[in-house]
């Protein structure tokens, strides 16, 4: 009897031991099967959370700065841009559409609006390529609108510059976008959730930091979309290069000297090959006469000379002069070196040069420039004090691209100073990014 009642006990412990683990396994089970949407999420998280990662080998990636700056919209030119947009989200073509998709987002249930957008959101974020549906979004008539207004002529202040434009209706999705954006659901972010819930802010500037879908710095200005009654009827996000804020007025814009253990290598072969360039004998030549003509001219001279009509990019048409300058033999030459072929790092761009005599005035460039005589530019001062000197990371209004400007200064034979070479590239010669750029490379 004593060893049939072990026995029992034995076999009961076992089944409830069985029955607690079948419970187990049968719950995990439900909740792996209800909670599929669970482990969705966490792997976008985690597919951020690898981009993140990647971004830190990527020069175009750079973190903000963690610093409470003042966003308060409060340049001249920041103004301006505000009003243009709010000009521009009263046109028909936005007032309609966002009435559209906002009744035919409203007719959902609210959990298969979910659905659908959370679905969206995963695929636009793992996409390697663009799916008939972001086309629809990044390519349809509002989208061409959009990006139609990229760059606006004002009389006060020239072009007038957006990287990008995103809509999004009351819910959150994208309506259209100018550039494919990071992600599909902007409700999301912390910029959106304030438009939509504090209205009163609106609109409002973000913190000078990069933007990787702009592809540039900026201060993103959010503004609130309504429509003839004033009700909210949607939310757009426009990059903007960093001149808006009271930060950028407060702001250092000082050119900093990088040294040269902060360039990377593609950086510093960039660098060499330039150097090397400058010392062609057309080059050399052109620069000889160049300051030959303009030996006797004195500071007054220079500032004389600077009222030579000299019209800005995209301001009219070019004058003799200026074609003189983009159209002679050593342009030429600068131009054919835009892009060069490199056996250690590939293809190496420089979408632009200018190069000046030791004056400071423009020999020869590949595109139109702002100014033919850049003494007083912050740029050609900094230059003239450095051998070499590269700009920190920022916009370049005349290539309407991120720029971190190469500035060489070019010695003859005898090593006498005869000019300077400024040429934009791509953003991987300086290793350390600054958090925020404030300069413009005009």
């Amino acid at each position: 009897m004593g060893f049939s009642k072990k026995n029992y006990s034995s076999r009961a412990a076992l089944i409830i031991i069985l029955s607690l683990v079948g419970f187990v396994v049968a719950i995990g089970t439900f909740l792996l099967i209800s909670c599929e949407e669970c482990i969705s999420i966490q792997s976008l998280a985690q597919k951020k959370d690898l981009a993140e990662k990647k971004c830190i080998d990527d020069p175009r990636c750079i973190e903000g700065t963690h610093s409470i700056v003042n966003t308060t919209i409060a340049t001249k030119v920041g103004k301006e841009k505000v009003k243009f947009l709010q000009g521009l989200v009263r046109e028909p073509i936005i007032q309609n559409v966002l009435k559209i998709s906002n009744q035919k987002n409203s007719e959902m249930n609210e959990d298969i609006r979910n659905q659908i957008f959370f679905q969206r959101e995963k695929t636009w974020i793992s996409s390697l390529e663009l799916t008939p549906f972001m086309t629809s979004i990044i390519e349809n008539d509002i989208a061409d609108f959009l990006r139609d207004n990229h760059v606006i002529r004002t009389e006060e202040s020239g072009d007038v510059v957006f990287g990008e434009h995103i809509l999004t209706n009351i819910y959150g999705p994208n309506v259209a976008v100018s550039v494919r954006t990071d992600n599909y659901l902007q409700s999301n972010d912390d910029w959106w959730q304030l438009a939509k819930n504090d209205q009163e802010k609106l609109p409002f500037a973000r913190e000078c930091e990069f933007d990787s879908s702009a592809q540039m710095y900026s201060e993103d200005l959010v503004i609130g979309i309504f429509d003839t009654e004033g009700e909210l009827i949607g939310i757009m996000n426009s990059a903007t290069p960093c001149d808006v804020t009271q930060a950028y007025l407060d702001a250092d814009k000082s050119i900093r000297l990088v040294l040269e253990e902060d360039y990377s290598e593609i950086g510093k072969h960039k660098i060499k090959y330039l150097q090397e360039l400058m010392r062609d004998p057309t080059i050399q030549e052109a620069l000889r006469l160049s300051n030959q003509e303009f030996l006797s001219i004195t500071e007054e001279g220079l500032l004389e000379l600077k009222e030579t009509p000299w019209p800005k990019p995209g301001d009219g048409e070019p004058t003799d002069l200026q074609l003189a300058i983009i159209y002679n033999e050593v342009a030429d030459i600068l131009r054919k070196n835009l892009v060069v072929e490199s056996e250690e790092f590939g293809e190496l761009l420089f979408p632009e040069m200018i190069l000046t005599n030791n004056k400071g005035v423009n020999v020869a460039s590949t595109n139109q420039t702002y100014n033919y005589v850049q003494n007083k530019q912050a740029w050609w001062i900094a230059a003239s004090e450095n051998e070499v000197l590269v700009r920190d990371c920022g916009f370049d209004r005349s290539i309407e691209m991120n720029s971190e400007d190469i500035l060489i200064q070019i010695f003859n034979e005898n090593m006498g100073f005869v000019g300077i070479l400024n040429s934009a590239s791509i953003c991987d010669v300086i290793l350390t990014k600054p958090a925020i750029f404030y300069g413009d490379s005009n």
